[in-house]
């Protein structure tokens, strides 16, 4: 008797439950989330009153859809989470950014300061790499859809889609404020006589008009892929719709 009166709570809680979600609000998501509510957020003195501070649908976040976090150009897109932009991540140490590659594109290399980063090849073919410090070896590989790699929190590292037609990576990361550093950016964005002794260019200008040439992120990559898949005009990217820091 005890057995069935358990069965019969266990099904009326089914039940239940399953009305519930029937009749819950499918409201589209709406992740994002003002100044005052994300401080509120990081402040909270438990993930319990955290909880509490968040509407049912910031808890999703529409990489396919979203406007939030996009980095634009040629070469695709990228769509990355941050605290404004998908709140349900603070406190969890966790975020991520979806890769839209087109066919020859390549995620400019580029580093995370504070978040190691893990890559998932949702769809396509990629090359991707890392640098991790000075005295080090670049680390390279070709990877198959399926397949995941790992670029070490601070690592230069790229992403580059090999096949001719459009491909998409997952990076999934251990901080959800990982940052991002385009390097040929960054670099030039130092004061030009400090890049030219760098360089080991005497003149100035020649890095001022060399910083004018750097392509914005995702960019088209080499010409031999864009032979290779009959693909015609210049490898040089249009203006980025975001700037590049939003980017993986």
């Amino acid at each position: 008797m005890q057995v069935r009166n358990i069965l019969v709570a266990l099904v009326v809680v089914c039940f239940a439950v399953s009305e519930a979600a029937t009749q819950a609000p499918t409201s589209p998501p709406d992740s994002s989330a003002s100044a005052e509510q994300v401080a509120q957020l990081l402040n909270a003195p438990s993930e319990l009153d955290r909880l509490k501070l968040l509407k049912d649908n910031q808890f999703v976040f529409d990489f396919k859809n979203s406007k939030l976090g996009v980095t634009q150009s040629a070469g695709g897109k990228t769509v990355a989470t941050s605290r404004t932009d998908f709140p349900a991540v603070i406190g969890h140490n966790i975020a991520m950014t979806v890769g839209f590659i087109e066919a020859c594109g390549i995620n400019l290399p580029h580093t995370h300061p504070r978040a190691t980063e893990i890559n998932f090849i949702a769809k396509g073919r990629f090359q991707a790499g890392f640098f991790l410090e000075n005295q080090a070896t670049f680390i390279g590989h070709i990877l198959e859809e399926g397949m995941a790699t790992v670029f070490p929190q601070g690592a230069i590292h790229f992403e580059i889609n090999l096949e001719c037609e459009p491909a998409m990576f997952v990076a999934a990361f251990n901080n959800e404020d990982p940052g991002v550093q385009t390097t040929a950016s960054s670099f030039f964005g130092l004061p030009a006589d400090v890049a030219a002794v760098s360089l080991n260019i005497s003149s100035i200008q020649t890095v001022e008009d060399l910083a004018k040439y750097l392509p914005h992120n995702p960019a088209i990559a080499m010409k031999e892929c864009m032979q290779r898949c009959g693909m015609t005009g210049s490898s040089e990217s249009s203006e980025s719709s975001e700037d590049s820091s939003c980017s993986d």
